[in-house]
């Protein structure tokens, strides 16, 4: 996402023109429409149950990346005939690298410090940062984008990792173009390519899953490319000397933009990441939403205005450094806070990254841009050679720098490949699926107390309940909880049969046991845990256990996800299902795990090993009471 981040300074002080010749407030503009971008986005990360569609920040940026990338080749070429690509190559690293190469740093060595298993898979984080490959090692090492349990702290980077591979190769696509064919012919091209990678996007969520749809180049080009044809369009902009807006132009722009930006307000409030409308068209209208607002911020318009407001355009020129800072500190600031007070540590995350951002932009940003990263490096060794304050404090922070790059260092060579939650799911996901094996055996003739499929309501249900007694298979649903617990699950009770998927919610596992009892696969004794990853339809799950499970014995497993918005609702859903049948118990997990931290592990929501051993237990008592 560093998008634009870096072309602003392109845009507004190119060193073809003299910034006087540029309208400031007209430029201004653009900073304050990052601001708003990257406030999206932070706000996604911060508290998603508030913006659930947040992050389409990122896209935000990229189509406001990809117009400004474009309308400076097209300066460029009509200026001078030709495109310097080694000197835009040069001047995209040394706008980006800088900065990261800073955070990345600091993250690593702040993984040592407050352990945490926030280390887990660091090297792979780090070569993907610094190879600018983050998105495609993500998708290789199968890293959910939407993981809400112990995400890496170094996910935010595969926007960068898009961007810059957008950077690598658009430029050689648009010289060949021009060459070939000029401005109409390269304008053709891009809206095919934009329309084959919005196609992309949905083809890759239908036969793989959504984060392949969403991190991949291919499937997530479509608004680079599209704020690449509003540049090659014909509209006038900031950027161009051969049109001026005229004032039916910038109303009718004025108009777009908000509508725009009324657009895009409304999907970061209601449609979220895993949603089938984001990557069945969704996501796509989004950048167009966002396309619509790009002329009237780069145009003398009165939403421009507005974007220009100082404390808009203050954030903006930060944002590329806030973006970068805000995710890791989040990650590690969660991981250090009691889970009940996780949504006030991300935000005080998000103060601390307002200030790494200013240092930032103040000392690592600016410079390179002025000087280049040479003469930046020579400047501050030759500052520690003099005397006098300024060189201490120099050689103070140069210090500092080495003690950061050693532990830096240290902590990518010694990190583990995943943390030790992820090597239980791994485990876990084995037992799940040696399990199935066991759903054959499982069939068994319809209880007698069953209702049919054609009848309109449901039999009575029987009055009162048979223990099922230890060491008795059951059948398992849930989600990566239940993963997690299967193979003590297998040990207790041979022959039982688990049907659970990490990321699972509410709807696919009732769904799971409707299949599972219509074909005949679900044991007398039906184990039924769900709520670790959102709410709970208490209606639905009440006549889940009532219709479909009448005559078994139904343990119902009380989540615990502190935390988490839907923590609560999940929560009163199952005690509530539970109170109402005498056919269906509750093993009070919630209750116990708050009591002990050490039951559960980093992310306060999935059993240790003794975590394990202590939910069984409650499972054991659910079913042996009646």
């Amino acid at each position: 996402m560093s998008t634009t981040l870096g072309d602003r300074f392109e845009a507004q002080t190119p060193p073809e023109r003299s910034s006087s010749s540029v309208a400031p407030a007209r430029l201004a503009s653009l900073d304050g429409l990052r601001a708003v971008a990257v406030l999206l986005v932070i706000g996604y990360h911060a508290a998603p149950e508030w913006v659930p569609g947040g992050f389409v920040g990122v896209d935000v940026f990229f189509v406001l990346s990809g117009f400004l990338i474009t309308a400076l080749l097209l300066r460029e070429l009509h200026r001078d005939g030709r495109v310097r690509l080694r000197a835009f190559w040069i001047r995209r690293l040394r706008r980006l690298a800088p900065a990261l190469a800073t955070m990345v740093g600091a993250t690593a060595a702040l993984t040592l410090v407050v352990g945490h298993e926030t280390a887990a898979g660091l090297r792979s984080q780090v070569i993907g940062a610094l190879t600018w490959t983050s998105n495609w090692v993500q998708i290789h090492e199968g890293w959910s984008y939407a993981d809400e349990g112990l995400p890496p702290v170094l996910n935010h980077l595969w926007s960068l990792a898009i961007e810059e591979q957008f950077y690598l190769a658009w430029p050689l696509v648009f010289v060949v173009l021009m060459t070939l064919g000029g401005r109409r012919l390269t304008r053709v091209a891009t809206v095919l390519l934009v329309v084959t990678s919005a196609a992309l996007l949905a083809v890759w969520y239908l036969t793989a899953d959504p984060t392949r749809a969403y991190l991949g180049l291919d499937s997530h080009a479509f608004g680079l490319l599209l704020g690449a044809t509003l540049a090659l369009g014909g509209r006038p902009h900031l950027l161009r000397d051969d049109v001026a807006a005229t004032a039916g132009d910038t109303k009718r722009m004025a108009v777009g933009g908000v509508c725009g930006l009324i657009a895009l307000g409304g999907y970061a409030a209601f449609v979220p990441w895993d949603s089938q409308i984001t990557y069945l068209g969704g996501l796509v209208a989004a950048n167009v939403a966002a396309a619509a607002i790009v002329p009237a911020a780069a145009n003398g318009t009165v939403l421009a205005r507005v974007l220009a407001a100082a404390p808009l355009r203050w954030l903006g020129e930060r944002s590329y450094g806030l973006y970068l800072w805000h995710w890791p500190l989040i990650v590690i600031a969660t991981r250090l806070t009691p889970a009940e007070h996780v949504r006030l540590a991300a935000w005080g995350a998000v103060l601390l990254a307002v200030l790494a951002a200013a240092a930032s932009y103040r000392f690592i940003e600016l410079p390179m841009r002025r000087d280049g990263i040479g003469c930046t490096f020579r400047r501050w060794t030759e500052s520690l050679s003099t005397k006098g304050y300024r060189p201490r404090r120099s050689r103070a922070i140069a210090t500092a720098a080495c003690v950061t790059l050693v532990t830096a260092l240290f902590a990518v060579w010694t990190a583990p490949e995943e943390s030790r939650i992820a090597s239980t799911l791994r485990e876990g996901q084995r037992a799940v699926s040696a399990s199935m094996e066991n759903l054959d055996d499982a069939r068994s003739p319809e209880p007698k107390d069953a209702p049919t499929a054609d009848k309109a309501t449901p039999e009575p249900e029987p009055p009162g309940c048979e223990p099922v007694p230890a060491g008795e298979p059951v059948s398992a649903f849930g989600d990566s909880v239940t993963v997690a617990i299967a193979p003590q699950l297998m040990q207790r009770r041979p022959e039982s049969a688990a049907v659970a998927t990490v990321g699972w919610q509410y709807q696919d596992v009732a769904r799971a046991v409707r299949d599972a009892t219509a074909a005949g696969q679900v044991r007398r004794g039906v184990l039924i845990a769900t709520g670790t990853n959102g709410a709970i339809d208490q209606a639905d799950l009440d006549a889940l256990v009532s219709r479909d499970l009448a005559g078994r014995q139904v343990t119902l497993v009380a989540p615990y996800v502190p935390g988490r918005s839907w923590s609560e609702q999940a929560l009163a859903a199952v005690r509530a299902v539970a109170d109402a049948h005498p056919h269906v118990h509750l093993a009070d997990w919630n209750t116990l795990a708050s009591s002990r931290q050490d039951l559960t592990g980093a992310d306060r929501v999935h059993p240790t090993g003794a975590g394990q051993g202590a939910f069984l237990d409650t499972v054991d008592h659910a079913f042996a009471t009646c």
